[in-house]
């Protein structure tokens, strides 16, 4: 699998890492029963079916290839998934039918044998090289970075971990709540004034201000009193204590001027 590309690369080009053969999608499935602290032979179908496809989502968002074998993989553990929601049938014989995980508990039983085989045999050349060192790498020229060798670690096993911190992250820190913000028009304003204001009877405008749940219902409201004020719809009088008093007058007012007024 391989993570390269144009565009991709985010990391300096002195840092290299060698990730060990990987051997396909059966080394994920050794993996998920690991997770799942589960035998082989007790695969749980339904639970690796969707944690397998989790993993495939997490490599297509990384943009990592996926190989045709993976997808076969996939393929057939949702074909086992759906034949285990169904009864087992009866053989001839009366007999159950053979359960369908069979073939591949055989498969990875085998496969685990053989990577363990491969494991002790890199342990042996591993001792070896500690017992009969060489004097440097031929194939790294001088001033050159050597590659990293990460080792035992596949690349699951990093896949692992990052989706443990992308799942982390996630928990800690949740999408900001957004508010939508309250409007106020000065044409709402304007009515609510003009249905309040009585001829003869003192409106207190700075009282009605006070009232306004915000800022901006209280601009939007001193707005309307200009506009009421230019239409000659009202007068306003200061008192001596610093009252101002809207008193309503007779005019009425025409349906374009209403229509008119915008905000």
């Amino acid at each position: 699998m391989s993570t390269s590309g144009p565009g991709r690369s985010l990391l300096p080009a002195t840092w290299k890492v060698h990730l060990p053969i990987f051997e396909g999608p059966l080394d994920l499935l050794l993996q998920l029963c690991k997770l799942n602290r589960v035998e082989i032979t007790e695969l749980p179908i339904a639970t690796v079916c969707d944690q397998f496809h989790e993993y495939l989502d997490l490599m297509d968002e990384l943009n990592l290839d996926i190989a045709g074998d993976y997808i076969y993989v996939a393929a057939l553990l949702i074909h086992l998934k759906s034949q285990s929601l169904l009864p087992r049938r009866k053989t001839v014989s009366g007999e159950p039918e053979e359960d369908a995980r069979e073939d591949l508990v055989r498969r990875l039983l085998e496969y685990r044998r053989l990577k363990d085989a491969a494991q002790s045999l890199a342990e042996v050349d591993s001792v070896r090289r500690d017992v009969w060192g060489r004097l440097g790498r031929p194939d790294v020229p001088p001033g050159e970075e050597p590659v990293w060798d990460i080792g035992e670690v596949s690349l699951f096993d990093l896949l692992s971990a990052l989706k443990q911190t992308l799942d982390r992250y996630e928990r800690e820190h949740p999408p900001p709540i957004r508010l939508q913000a309250e409007t106020f028009s000065v044409r709402d304003q304007f009515e609510r004034l003009l249905a309040d204001l009585a001829p003869g009877r003192p409106f207190d405008l700075l009282d009605d201000l006070r009232l306004r749940s915000c800022r901006a219902e209280a601009v939007a409201t001193f707005l309307a009193v200009l506009e009421l004020a230019r239409l000659h719809l009202i007068r306003a009088h200061q008192t001596d204590g610093g009252e101002i008093l809207l008193y309503r007058t007779t005019r009425e007012i025409k349906r374009h001027e209403l229509e008119a007024i915008e905000g």
